[in-house]
C-alpha cells in the first residue's frame, strides 16, 4: 500500500509540473526567450529561417514562426551540440503533424517539455525511497518549473540540452548511490548522459575532468570484468568528448570570445591597459579598443592584424595564466561578475511574442518565486556560496579518505563532491570564458547550484531528523 501511495504521489507531482509548464509555454500569451543571435546555430543546419528574417524580434520579442530556407546558414558560426538531437526530434514531429514548410516555436517547447517531464519523473522515481522524499520533490517542483528555467524550452538555445541531459545524469547518479554494486547497464546509461551533457555546449567541455574522475570510481563498484571495462571506457569517452567540444569551436566564435575577454573584460578593469596588453602578448596600442565588443561601432575585429595577433597569442589557457599571475585582478573580476552570476533571467531577452502587446523586452513575473529568491537573497551571499562550494568538496574528500570502505553515506558524499566540483567548474568557465551575456553563460552554474542547495538542504534536514530518532534511515 505505501508503494501504491508513493506512485500516486509521483504521478500527481509530475502532472502538477506538466500543468505549470503547459500554462507558461502554450497558453497565450506564451512565454519563451527572444533570440540574441544564437538561434542561427541550430536553425541553419536544420534548413530553417525566422520570420521576420531581420533583426526586428531580436532581444525584444519571442520569434514564433520559422520557414524552410536552406540558404539561411552562417557556417563559420555554427557549433556541434547535442541540442541537435532534440531539435531534430522537434522538426521531425512538426513534419509529421503539420508539414515541412513551417513550424512554430512551441513545437520545440513541446519537445523540450516532454523530455523534461520524463527526466523529472525519473528523478522523482529514484528518490522515492528517501526518508525526506516529499521535501526533495517539493523543492524540485519549485525550482525546475520556475520561469527562469521554463522560458528556455520555447527557444532555440543550447541551454535546454544542458539542463535535460544533466537531469537525466543526476537521476542515474542518485540511482548509483542507492546501489551496492552497479551493473553494466547502469554504467552505460550514466556515461551516455555524461557525454551528451558535455556535448551540449562548448563551455561544458571542462566538465569532463570531474565527470571522468567520478567515472573511474565506478570501476571499484562495477559488477564483473565487463562492468569495469565499461567504466574505464566511459571515462575515456568523457575525456574525448571534452576534447572534441573544446577543439570544435570555429575561428569566428573563438576570436569573438577572446575579443570579449580581453577588450570588454580585462582592459576595462585595468589601471594600465597598455601593460595588460603587453602581458598578453598584444600591441599596447590596441588599448584604444578597450570597452568595445566584436559588434560595437569602431570594434577592433575589423582590424585584421589584431585578429591575427589574438589567434596567435591569446587562448583560454593564457587568460587563466594572466589571472593567476595577477590575483588582485582575479578578485576584482570575480566581484564584477557576482551581481549577474546568481540571476536566472537573461539580461537581453524578452519573454513574450509581439502579439501579446507587451513592451519590447518585457519579462514574465509568473511562476518566478525561485528567480526572485536568486536575485534578492542568493545574490547577496554569492561569495559565501562560492566559499561553500570550495569547502564542501575538500571536506568530502577528507570524509572519503577516512571511510575507505563502501557505505551508503560515502556514496552520497561522493555525489555531493561531484555536484560541487561541476558547479565550481561551470562558474569559473563562464566567469573567465566570456564577459558578455553573463546571465545566460551562468545558466549551468545556477542549475548546478540549485541542485547543490537542494542536496544540502535535504541532507541537513535528514540529519536533524535522525538526531531526534533512533532509526537509521537512508537519506
Amino acid at each position: 500500500m505505501p508503494a501504491v501511495s508513493r506512485t500516486l504521489q509521483l504521478c500527481v507531482v509530475v502532472a502538477l509540473g506538466g500543468t505549470i509548464l503547459g500554462w507558461q509555454l502554450f497558453v497565450p500569451p506564451i512565454i519563451g526567450l527572444a533570440d540574441q543571435g544564437d538561434f542561427g546555430r541550430v536553425l541553419g543546419p536544420l534548413g530553417y529561417a525566422p520570420v521576420p528574417k531581420g533583426p526586428e524580434h531580436k532581444y525584444a520579442y519571442v520569434t514564433r514562426t520559422f520557414v524552410q530556407d536552406p540558404g539561411n546558414r552562417e557556417r563559420r558560426w555554427e557549433q556541434i551540440s547535442s541540442e541537435f538531437i532534440l531539435a531534430t526530434v522537434a522538426v521531425t514531429l512538426n513534419r509529421v503533424l503539420v508539414g515541412p514548410g513551417t513550424f512554430d516555436i512551441t513545437v520545440f517547447g513541446f519537445t523540450h517539455a516532454v523530455l523534461f517531464l520524463l527526466a523529472f519523473a525519473r528523478l522523482l522515481y529514484v528518490t522515492r525511497n528517501l526518508a525526506m522524499y516529499r521535501t526533495a520533490w517539493a523543492l524540485m517542483l519549485l525550482v525546475l518549473t520556475d520561469v527562469g528555467y521554463a522560458a528556455y524550452w520555447n527557444s532555440l538555445y543550447t541551454e535546454p540540452a544542458s539542463c535535460l541531459w544533466f537531469l537525466f545524469l543526476l537521476a542515474e547518479s542518485i540511482y548509483l548511490c542507492e546501489s551496492e554494486q552497479i551493473s553494466m547497464g547502469q554504467i552505460l546509461r550514466w556515461n551516455i548522459f555524461a557525454v551528451l551533457w558535455i556535448m551540449a555546449k562548448t563551455q561544458n567541455a571542462a566538465l569532463c575532468i570531474p565527470l571522468a574522475a567520478y567515472d573511474l570510481r565506478m570501476v571499484w563498484r562495477a559488477l564483473g570484468r565487463g562492468g569495469r571495462y565499461a567504466a574505464l571506457g566511459g571515462a575515456v569517452a568523457i575525456c574525448v568528448a571534452g576534447g572534441v567540444m573544446y577543439r570544435s569551436l570555429l575561428p569566428a566564435p573563438r576570436v569573438s570570445v577572446l575579443y570579449d575577454v580581453v577588450f570588454f573584460g580585462i582592459l576595462p578593469e585595468a589601471e594600465d591597459a597598455r601593460a595588460d596588453l603587453k602581458a598578453l602578448g598584444l600591441d599596447p596600442n590596441y588599448a584604444r579598443y578597450s570597452g568595445t565588443l566584436p559588434w560595437s561601432p569602431g570594434t577592433g575585429v575589423a582590424d585584421g592584424t589584431l585578429v591575427n595577433a589574438l589567434q596567435a597569442n591569446v587562448s583560454s589557457f593564457s587568460v587563466m595564466e594572466f589571472y593567476v599571475r595577477h590575483p588582485a585582478r582575479l578578485w576584482r573580476h570575480l566581484q564584477a561578475r557576482f551581481p549577474a552570476a546568481l540571476s536566472l533571467r537573461p539580461e537581453f531577452c524578452g519573454n513574450f511574442d509581439r502579439s501579446a502587446g507587451r513592451p519590447p523586452g518585457a519579462r514574465s513575473n509568473a511562476v518566478a518565486l525561485w528567480s526572485r529568491f536568486h536575485e534578492r537573497c542568493l545574490s547577496r551571499i554569492a561569495l559565501l556560496l562560492l566559499g561553500a562550494l570550495v569547502l564542501v568538496p575538500a571536506a568530502g574528500v577528507v570524509f572519503v579518505m577516512r571511510h575507505r570502505w563502501a557505505t551508503p553515506a560515502r556514496r552520497w558524499v561522493e555525489l555531493g563532491i561531484l555536484l560541487a566540483a561541476c558547479c565550481l567548474t561551470a562558474f569559473f568557465v563562464a566567469a573567465f570564458g566570456d564577459t558578455y551575456d553573463n546571465v545566460k553563460h551562468q545558466f549551468l552554474f545556477n542549475l548546478l547550484l540549485d541542485a547543490c542547495l537542494v542536496f544540502w538542504l535535504v541532507a541537513a534536514l535528514h540529519r536533524l531528523r535522525r538526531g531526534g530518532s533512533n532509526k537509521q534511515q537512508p537519506l
